[in-house]
């Protein structure tokens, strides 16, 4: 995943912890110099802090209303209705067990994905390569990525590309991810929806 960065950081909170930290960590460093004669670089210290928060606490309140987005993490069970059509210019589908496990800190987000056959055996695997987190107008909001599926060539599968769009849609129900994806598989170009449960934290990732 990506380093520290400030893509998901509202600019208000940033810049007022930046001036109560380096405020806190001025007086302090000169008290320490003044007693002991040691000087800590306050820039290295806020820093190694927002580096912390960024990975382990971004998430945790206080410091989730430092953010401007909401926590995809965990793993997600569902369906994938898929859709192509053949040489003979007829639409196929089916309803297949899906299945998404999504890493994410408080600058990247990485999605890795599992579609299982109808007989319970895994096709591929798919694992995004550059995603972003969007606000809609009406509050929600959506996970648009791209991602590169490695393929099965046990299978007959070969490797290939697609977008996706799901909207985070979190009711009294649970969580959800909600939405569309295409692709340009060879040799037939397929598309289709997604719907998916919340179901844990778990990272685990799927054989």
């Amino acid at each position: 995943m990506e380093k520290f960065n400030l893509r998901y950081l509202k600019p208000s909170a940033f810049i007022f912890i930046c001036v109560v930290l380096g405020v806190s960590l001025m007086t302090a460093n000169k008290y320490i110099n003044s007693h002991w004669g040691i000087s800590i670089s306050v820039f290295a210290l806020i820093g190694t802090l927002f580096s912390l928060i960024n990975s382990y606490l971004w998430n945790i309140k206080p410091f989730s209303w430092m953010y401007s987005i909401p926590d995809f993490s965990g793993r997600y069970e569902g369906t994938l209705l898929y859709e192509f059509r053949n040489d003979k210019c007829e639409i196929v589908s089916d309803k297949l067990e899906h299945i998404k496990v999504i890493v994410q800190n408080g600058s990247d987000i990485v999605i890795n994905s599992w579609t299982k056959k109808q007989d319970g055996t895994m096709s591929s695997k798919s694992t995004s390569i550059e995603a972003s987190i969007v606000k809609e107008k009406d509050g929600t909001y959506s996970l648009i990525y791209n991602y590169l599926n490695e393929g099965n060539f046990e299978l007959g599968f070969c490797p290939h590309y697609g977008t996706e769009v799901l909207k985070l849609i979190n009711n009294g129900n649970g969580k959800h991810l909600v939405g569309k994806y295409y692709t340009e598989r060879l040799p037939y170009q397929t598309k289709g929806k997604i719907d998916l449960t919340f179901t844990n934290k778990t990272l685990y990732h799927e054989k």
